[in-house]
């Protein structure tokens, strides 16, 4: 019986149908009845909706019920601002209740497979994001399990697959048990069900739980052996794509029976009547092995070769449904084609993957037995699937493989010229990918042999490898110097340039892209093609072929501006004119947005800035406006409630993320977009100077400020932060009338910053957040921080470097620890990624102290028991730490630096004589800005030093690359207490004569300066020890000047005191 009125029903009844009509009239006009009950009946429209689902007499009704209902419910409700919100929720208690009673009870009845699936999925969609309890549901569903229906069996496994929630901690021992059960249960859609819901519920219960779940994974893989027959492929796909999850989530937990796994997984991919999705997905299952726990892995012997050698074979399988001279792949100018063999697709990656997990010691021996009787086999397909395997783990193994390169080469570059196209497609892309992975020394050793073997290979019939030749040589030039690339240019271009002759549009593309990666390499060494090229493209861009010319134009437009670049102004001015209005030409052409035009543009005006500077600025009004709409977009958000939308959406450019039982999806491309538009911003501020100021205000304040906080793309965060100094430089360096404005806007910045350095998890970000701080305070000068701004600053040092120090703890507890070849790389990688965020961490301090000298010491105070912490850790970058402020503290606060002498003199002492020379430098300086800065309070100690400073110039390769920083700086620090505290110094005039023969310095400009100046001071002084070490000083001089360590005023002075 209905809880409606029978109007209500009928009525609710009569929309269902409309809305399902083929008549676009009536279903519109039922979709705004729809919305009259959601606003103004919504709990009658659920429960009616609940109602139908249980009782229509239709089973397509029904069905369609259950839908309705759940794409209501899971939409955010208007007044929300909580993307995770659902309307569901909104729901009185009373007529929710109702509804949860209806839906058991249409669970219970439904018949039908399909409507009773969607009826499971609306009772899950109820419990998410909700923590009421619904004790029922789990009563109902424990013993819907032990139900003879089959169908109700399988529908309870789907909802506890998809609401694990609902099961706490004191009903895991049970449910553990009602799995054993389903995972011998006769029906195979009840076994692969009850593994979707296992993982689901693995996932969700807490770690120190998930130990009565454990025991329950032989149960598992039972279910898996009878499903390896060809009927049953779609089945075993089904029920090892659970196990992929898990395997990624906690691989040890298949540590017992690993070998079992992997033997099983092998026996599916060798399979090749098992369907393709089938045997991928085994793959799928043993690569992620290698990706969370590669050590498990190293371990089992048989994992590394079976994975080898199978996936070798499975690249085999490429052009299975072409003839044997590849005349589809020839005749097809969809150049992504090479992607639709998707069982070699998922090898190579597989590969690629093994590769970086497993590392060169590990896969190349068993790779090596192979690859070479493959790529000398009589069967195309092996020729090419070995030179793809090149490809994918040539990354991974770089290390090892640097020593093999030239037996490498050996084998790869002869198949360039290979009978078959489809190899000396492969065989270009072996040449380019090993040209990336294995710079700069590949390109620096064997360009002799590359460059002549692909540009031999641009002579190929095949267009599609005319392309592929092409895009290697990209590759190659990105990565080399213009010495390399000069002895080849003139055979190479003119090779480029008759294929831009090409009928082939794709090729003339791939062309003129290679021509502007090789100007851009080439740099200054491409002016003698610069007259041939440029009137070539200037006909392209003056040209109007139509939307399929499109994109030649876009690269025609990349070409003539990196041209410009690599030549510069001189040479490209006479022509700049005429380029730039055809730039502006097509800029205002363009009336299609995914005219490629407008992207390309945008960085070809970036350029045009760099190569002419402040001349450009006459055009920059016409280039603003679409850079500012660019870097104003908003991320493009879309909640996808319908699971059956989001695949369409990734295949289209957009990363979903799961949020609380909904898909949002994030579109990526914009966001790229944004991001360039913000680095071109920065691009333009930083060479125009003055000139940009105009344009600082609204990008400050409607782009750069707001994206400092744009969650979605990393790169816009960052993009953001390095433009902030160069705006500030813009408003500065127009003029004091813009002083006030400078301020205003400073302090816009710094308030977001601060805010932003302490609250920022990311530790890539902080440290760029960082450099903006000491980068943006150096800009606005002394004094630009309030008491709040210390405060904060102070704060954010106090967290982020307590974040560090329990990191570093960490890595300190796992020092014994054995890590694998791909740990350790990881490991290393955090390692500096943390050296960089010091670093910047210390300059900042740097800048603070000197921007704001004394005022700055009660605050620093509260970073004093963190840096006694820093000094007595036994690692070097703590300590190097600590050091560096001690010595901005001394420099630029002086004898007031004197009252925290408990604090640092010890650590300086120590470090004067450690093994590590970054700490001896550092010791060394802050001696030296002591003896500079610290006046009386500092004398008798910076005197008491200057021994130990000798010490640390006379240990045994002091010049070296490692010590001669540290060298360099203790005799500058000498140089500095004989200046400034003489009278602290016992036989002064014996110090000066062992002094001077510390010298030269050539490696710190800070130092020699210092040293130098000095230098003059004893000559100009004529003390005795200058005459005694004439012609050392001469050369020590000349040594200075030849290396640039003095420069300017200080060498000029240098040189006529020494009669140079």
């Amino acid at each position: 019986m209905s809880n409606l009125p029978a109007e209500a029903t009928a009525a609710l009844q009569a929309l269902l149908q409309n809305l399902t009509s083929s008549d676009n009239t009536i279903r519109s006009q039922a979709e705004e009845s729809l919305n009259e009950w959601i606003k103004q009946r919504f709990d009658m429209l659920m429960l009616g909706l609940a109602e139908q689902a249980l009782m229509a007499p239709d089973q397509t009704m029904r069905a369609f019920a259950a839908v309705i209902f759940r794409r209501i419910g899971s939409k955010q409700p208007e007044n929300s601002d909580a993307l995770t919100g659902r309307m569901s929720s909104t729901i009185t208690p009373e007529v929710r209740e109702k509804i949860k009673a209806i839906l058991l009870q249409a669970l219970g009845n439904e018949q039908v497979k399909d409507v009773r699936h969607k009826i499971c999925d609306t009772i899950s969609d109820l419990t998410i994001g909700t923590d009421e309890k619904w004790s029922e549901l789990l009563q109902v569903l424990f013993a819907a399990t032990k139900s003879p229906s089959e169908g109700l069996r399988e529908s309870a496994f789907r909802i506890f697959a998809a609401s694990p929630n609902i099961i706490s901690k004191q009903h895991l021992p049970a449910v553990a048990e009602v799995f054993r059960a389903a995972f011998q249960d006769p029906s195979e859609d009840v076994r692969i069900g009850a593994i979707v819901a296992y993982t689901s519920l693995y996932k969700t219960v807490a770690t120190s739980s998930r130990s009565v779940l454990q025991p329950l994974l032989p149960d598992i893989l039972n279910v898996l052996p009878p499903l390896n027959i060809p009927d049953k492929s779609e089945q075993l796909a089904n029920a090892m794509t659970p196990l992929i999850e898990l395997a990624s989530l906690s691989p040890k937990l298949f540590r017992p029976m690993f070998k079992t796994v992997v033997d099983f997984g092998i026996a599916v991919i060798k399979n090749r009547e098992m369907d393709s999705a089938t045997r991928t997905t085994a793959l799928e299952l043993l690569t992620t092995f290698a990706d969370e726990a590669p050590g498990m892995c190293k371990k089992e012997s048989s994992y590394s070769s079976e994975m080898v050698v199978n996936t070798l074979l499975m690249m085999t399988e490429v052009g299975e449904d072409d003839d044997d001279e590849a005349t589809a792949w020839r005749e097809d100018d969809d150049l992504d084609s090479d992607d639709a063999d998707s069982t070699h697709v998922a090898a190579r990656q597989s590969l690629d993957r093994l590769a970086l997990k497993l590392g060169g010691h590990v896969l190349l021996p068993p790779l090596f037995q192979w690859l070479p009787q493959m790529m000398a086999s009589a069967r195309w397909q092996e020729r090419h699937a070995a030179l793809m395997a090149v490809s994918s783990f040539a990354e991974g193994c770089r290390e090892v493989m640097m020593t093999e390169l030239s037996k490498v080469l050996d084998m790869v570059l002869p198949l360039l010229q290979d009978p078959h196209p489809r190899v000396q497609w492969a065989a270009c892309n072996a040449v380019g990918q090993m040209s990336t992975d294995f710079s700069p020394e590949i390109e620096e050793k064997f360009s002799s042999r590359i460059l002549p073997s692909l540009i031999q290979t641009l002579e190929s019939v095949e267009p599609r490898v005319q392309v592929h030749a092409a895009a290697a040589l990209v590759n190659f030039c990105e990565e080399s110097e213009k010495e390399i690339l000069e002895p080849y240019l003139d055979n190479l271009l003119s090779h480029l340039m008759t294929l831009l002759q090409s009928p082939k549009k794709y090729v003339q593309e791939q062309v003129l892209t290679t021509i502007a990666i090789v100007a851009d390499a080439a740099e200054t060494k491409f002016a003698k093609y610069y007259d041939t090229m440029m009137p070539m493209l200037f006909q392209v861009l003056q040209s109007d072929g139509g939307k399929e010319y499109h994109m030649l134009r876009a690269r025609s437009i990349e070409c003539s501006s990196l041209i410009a670049l690599a030549v510069g102004k001189e040479i490209f001015a006479p022509m700049s004119q005429q380029l730039i209005q055809l730039y502006a030409n097509i800029q205002q052409s363009i009336t299609e947005p995914d005219d490629p035009a407008e992207s390309y543009l945008i960085q070809a005006w970036g350029r045009m800035c760099r190569v002419l500077g402040h001349d450009f600025l006459p055009y920059l009004s016409g280039v603003m406006p679409p850079l500012l709409e660019m870097g104003k977009i908003k991320p493009d958000l879309q909640l996808f409630d319908d699971p059956s939308e989001v695949e369409q959406f990734e295949q289209e450019g957009w990363d979903i993320v799961p949020v609380q039982g909904k898909q949002l999806g994030i579109r990526t491309s914009p966001l790229e977009d944004k991001n360039t538009a913000i680095e071109l911003l920065g691009i333009y501020a930083a060479e125009l100077g003055a000139g940009f100021e105009p344009y600082v205000a609204e990008v400050l304040h409607d782009i750069v400020l707001p994206s400092l906080s744009f969650f979605f793309h990393e790169g816009v965060r960052i993009a953001s932060a390095q433009a902030i100094p160069h705006l500030l430089n813009s408003i500065k360096v127009s003029g004091p009338a813009n002083t006030q404005k400078l301020a205003e806007c400073w302090r816009l910045i710094v308030t977001k910053l601060l805010d932003a350095l302490v609250g920022e998890p990311f530790v890539e970000l902080l440290t760029c957040f960082y450099t903006c701080l000491y980068e943006s305070i150096e800009i606005v000068g002394v004094h630009c921080l309030t008491q709040d701004d210390m405060d904060k600053f102070t704060e954010s040092i106090l967290s982020n470097i307590g974040d560090y120090l329990d990191r570093v703890r960490e890595r300190s507890s796992k020092a014994g620890d054995e890590f694998d070849e791909y740990e350790a790389q990881e490991l290393d990688e955090d390692m500096q990624t943390d050296e960089e965020l010091l670093s910047e961490v210390n300059k900042s301090i740097h800048s603070v102290f000197k921007a704001q000298r004394e005022s700055y010491l009660p605050l620093f105070e509260k970073l004093m028991p963190l840096l006694n912490e820093l000094s007595n850790r036994p690692e070097v970058d703590c300590r190097e730490f600590s050091l560096c402020v001690y010595d901005d503290l001394i420099e630029f606060c002086g004898k007031d630096s004197w009252r925290y002498n408990d604090l640092f003199l010890k650590p300086i002492a120590v470090a004067l004589t450690d093994s590590n020379a970054t700490l001896r430098q550092a010791a060394a300086y802050g001696i030296g800005v002591a003896g500079q800065f610290g006046g009386e309070a500092f004398a008798q100690t910076v005197g008491s030093v200057i021994p130990t400073l000798f010490q640390i110039i006379a240990i045994p390769d002091a010049r070296s690359e490692d010590n001669v920083h540290a060298t360099e700086n203790a005799s500058a620090s000498i140089a500095k207490i004989l200046r400034f505290n003489r009278a602290a110094v016992p036989n002064v005039d014996q110090v000066i004569d062992a002094w001077i023969p510390t010298l030269p310095i050539v490696n710190d400009e800070e130092a020699a300066s210092y040293a130098y100046s000095f230098l003059v001071d004893l000559i100009e002084a004529h003390h005795p020890s200058v005459e005694k070490h004439a012609a050392f000083i001469v050369d020590s001089v000349k040594k200075a000047v030849e290396a640039k360590a003095i420069m300017g005023v200080t060498a000029e002075r240098v040189t006529r005191a020494v009669n140079l």
